[in-house]
């Protein structure tokens, strides 16, 4: 799925969800034939727990460190 869906599933503006992709916190794939950033149903649950968390009061720093620890078990 491209930005604009995954805004429209998340309720995450498309400004927000490119942020979120320069700052490391989401992976997209490549469209080989336009270069369109490509989201999966991984980066939907993704997005949906860096809305909840930064409601919560966690920084993008945090929620970063969150998905670091995540990675290492």
């Amino acid at each position: 799925m491209k930005v604009s869906e995954l805004s429209r599933l998340t309720r995450v503006t498309p400004a927000a969800i490119r942020h979120y992709v320069r700052v490391g916190l989401l992976h997209p794939k490549r469209n080989p034939v336009n270069d369109y950033q490509l989201f999966s149903d991984f980066d939907v649950k993704r997005v949906n727990f860096i809305r909840q968390a930064k409601g919560l009061g966690f920084s993008l720093s945090d929620i970063q460190e969150i998905f670091k620890h995540g990675k290492q078990g």
